[in-house]
Order: structure tokens, then sequence, then C-alpha cells
């Protein structure tokens, strides 16, 4: 039999308030979690988790729990009392488990959500924000991309003029002005001590992920990376050009921008209800590709493709061999370009192009007519 308390995650709903839930083993409690779920029986739900998380964290297996808990806690909340309190606990729950970056992560992540539930939508959009900052390469800050234009949608719902970043400090605590915590469970010292958990647990995951990038890239540039080598670090630069924070005008754009970063992430575009792959960002070999237009008048594009960082010389020749314009001598890093060539000042006329680097040359043909 357990006995709800005071433990290692800081206590249970409404810090005073016991619950007795029949434990034989942490596994069979989250299998419990998991049944009640699937019956909706919301308030079942809520028990198993706060105890799970009170008095057996340190044996937690599963950390979608505190997910479920946020779950159940919403269905269940009627006046914003139970979402408050919600919110205190998963503080506590960072404040009590400095060393557990997983759970801190979600933690904070879910108090943004409350935040939004309880109508502080400021304080959660700089929420949100952070987490997009902080994870630059994974799923996390695309989810939080999301939540912070779906929040901005409601404040600007409600009148208030947007969202004004009011910004953190990287080393020193300062607490968000925007944000309501209860004074009478947080000392002042409890803030500071949850914010440096927080920062702790965000700049030991952007290190690794930004090194993990680094690692990739030295690979695919030595050539000593594999299938899911190369994928791994595709996926993480497409998500890096759409992790970013939007305003949207409209929930018709909010979805639009959703589905649009979706269909980049997992590498399909929609064209007239056709799906084609993604250009890959990573490039699997030399290519250089007809320029466009072509005929032109008097500008056209160049684009080629670079699978391993190379000396490049992209040049011009008139139709008998003269060098009119030298587009690119230089060394690039592995991907695709794209350059532009101006004729302006050239006669109309049959013209080549080459691509020159030290494993790859190719010569193609355009034409300029005035």
């Amino acid at each position: 039999m357990f006995t709800g308390s005071s433990g290692s995650g800081g206590g249970i709903k409404n810090m005073n308030e016991i619950h007795k839930v029949e434990i034989l083993s942490v596994k069979s409690l989250e299998d419990s979690i998991s049944i009640n779920l699937r019956k909706r029986d919301y308030e079942r739900v809520s028990e198993l988790c706060y105890a799970l998380l009170t008095d057996f964290v340190d044996s937690l297996s599963d950390i979608s729990v505190l997910s479920k808990l946020y779950l159940a806690e919403i269905k269940l909340d009627e006046n914003g009392n139970r979402i408050s309190d919600l919110k205190s606990f998963f503080e506590n729950l960072i404040l009590y488990n400095p060393e557990k970056e997983s759970l801190i992560k979600t933690s904070f992540y879910l108090i943004q959500k409350c935040k939004v539930s309880l109508g502080l939508y400021e304080s959660a959009m700089g929420g949100f924000q952070e987490i997009v900052n902080q994870n630059p390469y994974n799923y996390e800050g695309l989810i939080a991309s999301w939540d912070y234009a779906a929040t901005s949608l409601l404040e600007n719902s409600g009148g208030s003029g947007g969202y004004k970043s009011h910004g953190f400090d990287e080393d020193s605590f300062t607490d968000d002005p925007t944000d309501k915590y209860d004074k009478n469970k947080f000392t002042n010292d409890n803030r500071k001590n949850i914010r440096k958990n927080i920062q702790t647990s965000f700049r030991s995951g952007f290190v690794r992920e930004t090194e993990r990038v680094k690692d990739l890239e030295k690979k695919i540039i030595d050539g000593k990376a594999n299938r899911k080598e190369i994928n791994e670090l595709k996926t993480k630069n497409i998500l890096k050009e759409v992790i970013k924070v939007k305003n949207p005008n409209s929930s018709f754009q909010h979805v639009s921008d959703v589905n649009s970063d979706i269909n980049k992430v997992f590498g399909s575009v929609i064209n007239k209800n056709e799906k084609d792959k993604i250009e890959l960002l990573i490039p699997e070999e030399y290519s250089l590709s007809q320029n466009y237009p072509n005929p032109f008048n008097p500008v056209t594009r160049i684009k080629f493709s670079l699978p391993k960082e190379s000396s490049v010389k992209l040049t011009v020749y008139d139709i008998l061999g003269r060098e009119v314009k030298k587009l690119v001598n230089e060394k690039l890093s592995v991907g695709r370009y794209e350059y532009e060539f101006n004729g302006s000042s050239f006669a109309s006329g049959v013209y080549f192009y080459t691509l020159e680097t030290d494993r790859f040359v190719k010569t193609k043909r355009m034409v300029l007519i005035k």
C-alpha cells in the first residue's frame, strides 16, 4: 500500500492531498495508468500518475507519464485550480530532480501548456521560444514552434497586442515577470534553482546535439558516413530550416504552416495532390544542372551539387573557348549551390559553362538571345 507524501517528486496534487494506491511494482503502476487512460477514467489516471511521480520518480522508465498526467488533469479541470496545482507540481519535479534532463525538459514544456490553459499567453510564448532556441535540430523544437504559433493566435484574439519578448539571462536567474506562481510554495531560492536546473538541462542537450551535427558533417566530408548517418544529418538540417517561431495571422495560416513543415521534415511535398520526394539536402554525387531559363535574356541561373568539400571553379566560355566570366573560384562545403549569370554585357550567341573540382568536370551549353 502506498500513501502519498512529499518525496523526490516534491509532493502530489495540492501538495497536501493524500491518495491511497495499491502498488505491486512500478511496471504494474505504469500499466495501470495506460489501462485507465483507455477507459477514460481520468480521476484514476491522475491518482496513479501523481503516485508514480511522487515516490517512484527514481525508477521511472516511461517519461510519457508526465503527458498522461497533463491530459488527465485537463480533462478533469473545471475552474483552473487543478491546472494551477499541476503547474506547481511540474515545477517541483524540476526543483528536486536536477540530474534528470528528460524529466526537466518535458516538465518545462508541459508547464508552458499549463500556462496556456491558465491564460498566461505571453509567459507561455516566452517558454516555447526558449525551447525552440535550444532545440534547433530535433522534434522538441518543432513541436514548440507550432505551440508558439497557436498561442500567439490566442493572445492576439484577446487583444493584448502580440508577444513581447522579455528574454532570459543565461548566467543568472531572472523570474519571468509575466508568470504567476504560488509564493507560499516557492521561495526565491527555489525559483533560482528551478531556473538553474532548466538552463543546465537545455545547455547540455544543445551542446550534445551541436556536437552530433559536427561529427556527422565530418564523417560525410571524409567519406566515412553510412546511409543511416547521412539520412540523420539530412533530417537535422531540414529541422533546423523549419524550426522557427511564427506569428500566423489566422488559424488557416497556422494549419498551412504546420502542414508545410510536416511535408518538409518527412521528405515530401504536395503538388497537384501528388507526392514527390523532397530534394535531398546532402547530395549523393557531383552534378551540374542545365541553366534555367535557357535560352535566356539576359539573366540565367546555374545549379550544381557537391557531395564532398571541394575546390570549385565555375567558368563561362564563349563559342571560341575564350573565358568570359568566372562565377566561382573558391573552396566550398558539401551542399547544393545556385549562381546567377548576367549576360547583359555580352553578345547574343552560344556559350558554355564548366564546373571543375578535383574529382569532377562537366560542361553544358546555354544560349543568350537579345
